[in-house]
């Protein structure tokens, strides 16, 4: 009665609004839901172009732009060392590829490349700098032009046309004005580095540039302002790639410390140990229209929305290489992914239609886009995916529609056992590649799980075991499960040989972990709740890691909570419905139901 009086109010609003219902009624009801959506990845669709099945001349792919046209520009290369294919230009459907032997291209490993005002691509190479107009090659050496060494990047453009150009090993940075060159390195200037690895320019003017081994500088045109790691919270002096969002926060990458924000004042630094980072070498750093940061790192892709982190690697997505070498975005939406030896990838986003987060599109996800109808909130902003146009409207609404019922599985989600099979020794993993293999003799109950089916067990000698999926040591972390019985002392869910992480207190029944602390001869205390699970009952149990907190849950109620350094380390499977060591008396009896790990701390 609530929900109907609630949107019955909200359809009065507007007359845009009643109209809006009216769609989901005659289009999403009839239509909708008489056709299903397009069978994309729990992440989205993935394309990948290499060597072997398209017109892309080299695997490793450095440097990417997008022109006007939506043309796609592949450079291509290997960071450390000299390799690559040339250049190639990719219309969706031909491509086109110039190297040294049918161009004016001065070298085939590319550094970085750049499109200026006037639709000019810039190939910054191993072998010199290139403009190219798309009839004619203008290359820059230092045999011929003021360009400090041959070793170069491609230029970022000021307010006035200026190039601005970062050189390796020892040319620093230069100045080009289509007519003039203006060199700045050690010697004539306060720039700490002949090394330049990236140049952005932020909307003041301000040059910043990233050096092998002395840190960031900022250049306002008279002054030189040094950051490193003596003098401010830069994480490491090694600095790749960085960008430069919306509102002037320069975002820097590091080889080995992570990366680092900075807003002038303030700096905040993300790395493996205290984000959902996943690698601290980051070769890639850019910002999208939305204000998401990506981060091409050794370990896959990152993507940051300020506070929540995305991964997709090889084991997660359709990304065929975790060494990400660079990302760009075009006028869709896609993302466009380098790799070093993957080949090239685009990216195009499943919607985000699940706007609460419950993994199921349902009314509940349409009162928030009808709530926020004519607005332009990013989080119902959905169509065109993935940044959206600016207003939620009608387009929005159809998408959400088209997964009307739909079971949407976040990436964050690293193994899923629904136990909801009929028959057989393996336990399907929804989420990955992490089946279970079920021992003993428990008995699959496809009707009497708290979702669908669920798994018996007679608290003897049954249980799952299931490959590695995570080192809870590594950072965030969830696991949440249904469990119904069970008696005090008995295990839900343990690594192996490491610590038993779900189970029932033996003194009571209630909810508690083991999982702790463990340094040397310091060993942290267990976790417990004052709260029962063994009562017969069907009760979904947690535990989340944030890095710091460990905090228990009982029907997505939070029930004990402390603070720990960290965490004990292992590289172990799992076993489920028994404890780490598969003592007896502590195998679990009763159902388990919806097991579920993710890389991230969640609130229920």
């Amino acid at each position: 009665m609530k929900t109907t009086k609630r949107l019955t109010i909200l359809v009065l609003r507007s007359e845009a609004l009643l109209r809006a219902v009216v769609l989901v009624l005659a289009l999403g009801l009839a239509a909708v839901f008489a056709f299903p959506a397009v069978a994309w990845s729990r992440t989205g669709e993935w394309v990948v172009y290499n060597t072997a099945n398209s017109g892309l001349p080299y695997n490793g792919v450095t440097a990417l732009a997008v022109d006007a046209q939506g043309n796609i520009w592949v450079g291509t290369g290997r960071w450390w060392a000299h390799a690559g294919g040339g250049l190639a230009k990719f219309d969706g459907t031909n491509w086109t590829v110039y190297n040294t032997s049918n161009s004016g291209l001065p070298d085939n490993d590319h550094v970085s490349l750049s499109i200026d005002a006037q639709g000019n691509i810039w190939s910054g190479t191993e072998g010199g700098l290139a403009k190219f107009d798309g009839v004619n090659w203008t290359v820059y050496k230092t045999n011929n032009s003021g360009l400090p060494s041959n070793h170069t990047g491609a230029p970022v453009f000021d307010a006035e046309g200026n190039a601005w150009i970062g050189t390796f090993p020892n040319g620093g940075l230069a100045k080009f004005d289509g007519a003039n060159w203006t060199v700045y390195n050690t010697g004539n200037s306060g720039l700490p580095s002949n090394v330049i690895t990236d140049v952005d320019i932020d909307t003041q003017g301000n040059i910043w540039a990233n050096t092998m081994g002395s840190g960031l500088v900022k250049f306002d045109g008279t002054n030189w302002t040094v950051y490193n790691t003596a003098n401010s919270q830069l994480p490491h002096n090694d600095t790749s790639f960085l960008s430069i969002d919306g509102q002037d926060n320069v975002w820097i990458g590091t080889y080995g410390g992570g990366l680092a924000k900075f807003d002038g004042t303030n700096w905040m630094t993300y790395n493996s140990a205290n984000s959902g980072l996943p690698d601290n070498w980051i070769w890639n750093l850019t910002v999208d229209p939305r204000g998401n940061v990506w981060a091409g790192t050794k370990a896959g892709l990152a993507k940051s929305d300020g506070v929540n982190w995305t991964v997709y690697h090889r084991e997660n997505s359709g990304l065929p290489d975790n060494n990400v070498y660079c990302v760009a975005f075009d006028n869709q939406g896609s993302v466009w992914i380098g790799t070093e030896s993957g080949g090239l990838v685009v990216y195009r986003p499943r919607p985000a239609v699940d706007l609460n987060g419950d993994e199921i599109v349902d009314i509940h996800d349409l009162l928030i886009l009808i709530e926020h109808w004519g607005t332009d909130e990013p989080l119902c902003d959905i169509a065109p995916a993935p940044f959206g146009d600016g207003i939620v409207d009608v387009k929005d609404l159809e998408v959400l529609m088209s997964y009307w019922q739909q079971e949407v599985l976040p990436v964050s989600l690293l193994a899923y056992w629904k136990l909801d099979e009929t028959e057989g020794d393996i336990a399907y993993d929804s989420a990955g590649v992490n089946d279970g293999i079920v021992n003993g003799e428990p008995t699959w109950q496809p009707d009497a799980g708290h979702i669908d089916g669920a798994l018996v067990f007679e608290g003897v000698d049954d249980y799952v075991n299931t490959p590695f999926i995570l080192n809870p040591e590594g950072g965030p972390f969830s696991v949440f499960a249904w469990v119904k019985g069970g008696a005090p002392g008995q295990v839900i869910l343990s690594q192996i040989g490491q610590a038993n992480w779900l189970c029932a207190d033996p003194s009571g029944g209630n909810l508690m972990t083991q999982l702790r602390y463990s340094g040397g001869r310091i060993v942290g205390p267990p976790l417990s709740s004052q709260t029962v699970i063994t009562d017969g009952n069907w009760h979904r149990v947690g535990l989340t890691w944030d890095g710091s907190n460990r905090i228990l849950y009982v029907d997505d109620i939070e029930v004990a909570t402390d603070t720990q350094g960290s965490l004990a380390g292992s590289n172990s499977g799992l076993h489920i419905g028994a404890g780490k060591n598969l003592e007896p008396g502590i195998f679990f009896s009763g159902l388990i139901d919806d097991v579920r790990i993710y890389n991230r701390a969640i609130t229920p």
